[in-house]
This record gives structure tokens, sequence and C-alpha cells, in this order.
């Protein structure tokens, strides 16, 4: 295990500091989280190979992945992984659906994922390229990261949809390319995949139904 690390239900600095100090609310979290590197070892991805559990790591900090979630999280993911599954395989389409493989972002950034799509080669182990589709399930420990930190690791690696999804307002937010559309039951998502030039589309409200 890491001698420091993020708690990931109260984001609190652990093991270095001492005692348990609270971290200032994340305003462009992944900046300070960053910043923590002055003040604790900059991990890497042999230190993160080694450790015991499940664990993140962001630029160079640990991240606890426990409690583990909920059942409504963890049914909109299923729900959200049929609907890929499903589509793909009338297609023939050479795309695979993962939920919580790491994704080996950088020598310093490992994430898990709720939900990714890849596409053409499969990994045999982790993925260690970017995702054609990337989807987070928000909850009451994640969200702020979701919404910032792997939203910004999205962007930096040109993932082509990050998906947002919110079961306490039942919305999902489809970031594409730099834009942003929000999305609530009664509409449809709809995600072009050009690596075999389908475009998948579901309801939202089945994903919370």
């Amino acid at each position: 295990m890491p001698y420091f690390f993020l708690d990931r239900g109260s984001v609190i600095l652990k093991g270095c500091l001492g005692s348990d100090s609270p971290a200032s609310s994340f305003n462009a979290e992944r900046k300070k989280v960053s910043s923590a590197s002055r003040y604790v070892p900059h991990y890497t991805l042999e230190d993160f190979r080694r450790w015991e559990g499940d664990w993140e790591l962001i630029d160079g900090v640990a991240i606890s992945m426990t409690p583990s979630p909920f059942g409504p999280h963890e049914r909109v993911i299923s729900r959200l992984a049929f609907q890929f599954q499903s589509q793909l395989s009338q297609e023939n389409c050479p795309c695979m659906v993962y939920t919580n493989l790491d994704w080996i972002v950088s020598t310093d950034t490992v994430i898990r994922p709720d939900l990714m799509l890849v596409c053409g080669a499969q990994p045999e182990r982790h993925l260690e390229r970017p995702p054609a589709v990337m989807a987070a399930v928000l909850s009451d420990t994640t969200r702020e990261r979701d919404q910032t930190i792997k939203r910004s690791i999205c962007h930096d690696n040109q993932v082509n949809h990050y998906l947002i999804i919110d079961p306490d307002a039942r919305t999902v937010e489809h970031v594409s390319a730099g834009a942003a559309e929000q999305l609530v039951a009664g509409q449809t998502l709809k995600i072009h995949l050009q690596e075999c030039g389908l475009s998948v589309e579901f309801e939202v409200a089945g994903l919370f139904d």
C-alpha cells in the first residue's frame, strides 16, 4: 500500500502529514492533486504494480478506490454495457466493452473507468491507449473527480466520447470533441463510432428504469 494516498470517500490527505488533514476542495482538481507532489512521494507505474487492493494513480498521487460502488451504480453500468454490446454484436463491429479495466494513461497516471469501449486490437492485460468511449457513473465519493480530473484526462488524450452519468439526476452528459450535450429521460443518446462506421443509440431513461 502506498504511504500517501487520497481517500476515495472523504478526499483526505493521509500518512505523510502525520494525522488526517482535510484537503481543500478541488478547484481544477487535477492541478491540486498534482501540487501534492511537493509534499509527498511521486508514485509511478512501477510502484502501482506492486500495490495490493484497488487503487488509481493520478499525476503520481495514489487514490484509494474503497468503498466499492453500491447497487444502483452497478445497475447503470450493467445496462450501459448491455446496450453497447448488443448493438455492436449485431453489426460485427470490432469493439469490446470493458468494466473496471485499468487504463495506463502515462508513467504516473492509471485510472479505472466504470466502462470503456475499446476498438481494434484488444488488450490482454491493461489498456495502454485511449478508448473510443469512456463512461463514469457519478457517486458521492467520485463525483468531483469524474467531472474534473477524468474529464481533463479524456480531453488531453483525445477520447472521442466521454459519458458522465448521474443516477440521482437521471441525466447523461455526452462530452465529445470539446463540446458537451446534456441529455435527460425522454431523449436518445447517439454515439457514432468512427472505427466501424456504426452509430449506437439508446434511450437515456433505459439506463435508470
